[in-house]
């Protein structure tokens, strides 16, 4: 969409300079009404928290006299999705200067932001945003928000193999192994940048870590006591290999700081599919689960060749375990032409034989398709619901040949982000 007349020499790209970091954080901070908090914080943001090489990923509208008026900040992550690691796109600060909203503008950034996601290229993008906006650039509702509430005095009774102690400066190196440990397990786990998380996490009151009789490091989690009657569990690593053991001491620390704070309930924000989730469940609890309606937790395919070949990996591990294992042939997944804000990214064939599974441009005619937008395909390959879901609700199709693929390929899952890791 072309800018308004007059605006048409204005210029989307990075940051470059720290000069222009400070006109960014003086846009972001007029932009939202709270300056003396958000001015500081983009600062921090960028000037210590963000790698320098990362300002160039930004997409900031300059005015011709350098005047930044329209801005949206990607931060470039690793995460899990079972065996795959895939390049994000995480969206965050996006603003609008005051004087200049309602004229397009984000949406002539979105559609730059789009081709630039794809050439870059990123796999997916993430971003959690306020309803009825960003569905407009082909982002689409794909994760859910979940929290357990349990009594305190429910999980008095837990008797802890391993004993809890408030983090100190000298575990900075033991949180950080403990986070890749977590890494390499958790769906929706992201890699850190530096260890400067891990210094901040240790100077905060309720960062603890649950060390077995040895002294040896089992987990860390963080939390806080709410404003209401809860202390919420936050973030938590268990270490390589979650075990009984370590759950259970972990939830009993947590009550134990909960009692400190006079808090009767207990917060866990975390999925039913964590080893404390599921714990939870079993032993009784409050399950609650939120899911946007055009806005939240969205998603969307930014480049779908990337991804699918960074995804061969875990569909391979998912094909051997299902019985398609032995299938072979070409499953076709097929999106609309890259052509809107809200189109697809074209198609993509996986030659499936002897339990491989090799990207390639599409070929010939094929009797296994998956049919779907980029954003309803998205939905399926982050697992927000089943194959038979989404074909039920119109969302995908998907030809009898590749029904068996689809569900072995596309399982539901269950992502956990930290707050932390959010943009």
């Amino acid at each position: 969409m072309p800018l308004e007349k007059g605006l048409t020499h204005y210029e989307i790209r990075g940051i470059e300079t720290r000069a222009e970091v400070l006109k960014v954080a003086d846009l972001f901070g007029k932009a939202f009404g709270n300056y003396p908090r958000l001015y500081p914080n983009y600062l921090d943001l960028l000037l210590k928290r963000m790698p320098r090489e990362q300002w160039r990923l930004s997409r900031t509208m300059w005015a011709p006299d350098g005047t930044p008026i329209a801005h949206v900040r990607i931060a470039d992550r690793t995460m899990r999705l079972g065996a795959a690691m895939l390049r994000v796109a995480g969206i965050g600060d996006v603003a609008t200067h005051p004087s200049h909203r309602k004229r397009g503008l984000m949406r002539t950034l979105f559609a730059h932001l789009n081709h630039f996601m794809h050439d870059e290229p990123y796999d997916l993008s993430l971003l959690f945003g306020i309803p009825k906006f960003y569905d407009k650039f082909g982002y689409i509702v794909g994760l859910s928000t979940d929290h357990f509430i349990v009594s305190r005095q429910q999980l008095a009774r837990l008797e802890a193999p391993y004993r809890g102690r408030r983090a100190n400066r000298g575990d900075v190196e033991t949180i950080r192994l403990l986070h890749r440990d977590d890494l390499a397990t958790r769906d929706g786990a992201m890699a850190r940048w530096g260890d400067l998380w891990a210094r901040r996490a240790c100077r905060e009151k309720w960062c603890r870590i649950i060390e077995d009789p040895r002294g040896h490091p089992r987990a860390y989690w963080r939390g806080n006591p709410r404003d209401d009657d809860s202390f919420a569990l936050t973030e938590v690593s268990l270490g390589p290999k979650p075990d009984e053991p370590t759950v259970v001491s972990v939830l009993a620390d947590l009550v134990k700081c909960a009692r400190a704070c006079e808090k009767p309930k207990l917060r866990i924000e975390l999925p039913a599919a964590h080893p404390i989730g599921r714990f939870c469940i079993a032993d009784g609890c409050e399950a609650h689960r939120w899911i946007g309606h055009r806005g939240g937790s969205m998603v969307r395919i930014t480049n779908l060749e990337t991804l699918c070949h960074h995804m061969a990996p875990e569909w391979e591990r998912l094909l051997a375990a299902s019985p398609a294992a032995s299938w072979a042939g070409r499953l076709r997944l097929k999106t609309d032409p890259s052509t809107s804000l809200r189109a697809g990214l074209g198609t993509v064939d996986l030659a499936i034989a002897r339990g491989k599974v090799r990207p390639e441009p599409p070929k010939g005619r094929a009797g296994a398709v998956i049919a779907a937008a980029q954003d309803k395909l998205c939905r399926l390959v982050v697992g927000f619901h089943t194959p038979a879901a989404s074909a039920a609700v119109g969302e995908a199709r998907i030809t009898t040949p590749a029904s068996p693929l689809a569900a072995a390929l596309f399982p539901v899952r269950s992502l956990a982000f930290f707050p932390y890791d959010r943009f």
